[in-house]
């Protein structure tokens, strides 16, 4: 009985240690693809209007009608296009870090001044990255292509660095042609 107080003290020391985790969870969790705008020869313009992008992604979409006799019929919509503003009329852009879809695809649309539109798809590989039960799992991602479905104001779109992790590194190139002053 003269032992418990002891045996009590060390049990409350190790309960009060902190575990042997230590590692902290990244500021930046989230996974962006970084794009810079360049001009025909490589190096970095602005597009001084109002841009903005929309992302959309291709799912299957419940429907449910109303029938006559007041009864709900579930109807599935393959392939429908869900659409999201991820920039809304920025001024004066010359990067953009833009979020990619869960799916293998995601497509993007750059609004020129309300008027133009580019539209490309990026095609990827999902790779869920694992950091510990605190911070959970991050996504990362490596490009596979993109495909320039149309296209009016961009002459083309370059991969430079097919890997998008949550680094903030450059992986596109959008090429333009600027008139020189």
């Amino acid at each position: 009985m003269k032992k418990l107080p002891v045996i009590v003290c060390i049990l409350l020391a190790f309960l009060c240690i902190p575990a042997c985790e230590v590692e902290e969870c990244p500021p930046n969790a989230l996974s962006f693809a970084k794009f810079q705008l360049v001009n025909q020869y490589g190096q970095a313009i602005s597009y001084l209007d109002t841009l903005s992008v929309i992302g959309q992604i291709k799912a299957d979409v419940t429907r449910y009608d109303t029938l006559a006799d007041g009864t709900l019929k579930e109807v599935v919509v393959h392939d429908s296009l869900i659409s999201d503003t991820l920039v809304n009329r920025e001024t004066n852009v010359s990067t953009l870090s833009i979020p990619l879809s869960y799916d293998d695809e995601t497509i993007i649309t750059l609004v020129y001044n309300n008027t133009y539109k580019d539209q490309f798809t990026i095609h990827h590989r999902n790779i869920p990255y694992f950091m510990n039960l605190d911070c959970g799992t991050m996504m990362f991602y490596e490009v596979t292509g993109v495909t320039a479905d149309q296209i009016r104001m961009m002459d083309s779109i370059v991969i430079t660095n097919p890997n998008i992790d949550n680094n903030e590194k450059e992986n596109f190139k959008l090429y333009f042609t600027a008139a020189t002053e």
